[in-house]
Parts: structure tokens; sequence; C-alpha cells
């Protein structure tokens, strides 16, 4: 069997079809069955997720600065021992 660069062009040619088909379908799907409820529960909470970031990086902070404070009362009584 002989391959040429012309059978392999026309398979992926035929193989890009089918995924644009299949693509297509998979959408046709999704369109249908999606419930717009839902999308708008996903939309939430990802803003619910998102306005949670700014209130982690505070928590890390405030513990940052605890540990610091600490830190700096031990070795002030350190050193008034």
């Amino acid at each position: 069997m002989r391959i040429d660069n012309s059978m392999n062009l026309n398979a992926m040619v035929a193989t890009q079809a089918q995924v644009t088909q299949n693509a297509q379908t998979i959408a046709d799907v999704a369109n249908v069955v999606a419930d717009p409820q839902n999308q708008e529960v996903t939309q939430d909470l990802i803003d619910a997720i998102t306005s949670q970031i700014p209130n982690t990086i505070a928590y890390s902070a405030n513990a940052n600065a605890i540990q610091t404070q600490n830190e700096t009362s031990s070795m002030l009584l350190n050193i008034k021992a």
C-alpha cells in the first residue's frame, strides 16, 4: 500500500470535517439540555469564589502579622530577662 501526501491530506480533511460535525452535535445537545437556572448558579458560584480571594489574602496577612508580633514580644521578653 502506497501512502502519499494527497492521501494524508484527504484523511486530515475528512477527520477535520468529522470533528467539526461532532462539535456541532455536542453544542446542539448542550443548548437543548442546558438549564438557564444552572448556568446562573454557576456564575453565582464563580462570583462567590472570586469574592472570597481578598478575604483569604487578608487572613494570611493577619496571620503573618500575628506571628511577627509574637516573635517580637518573645525577643523583647528575652532582652528584659
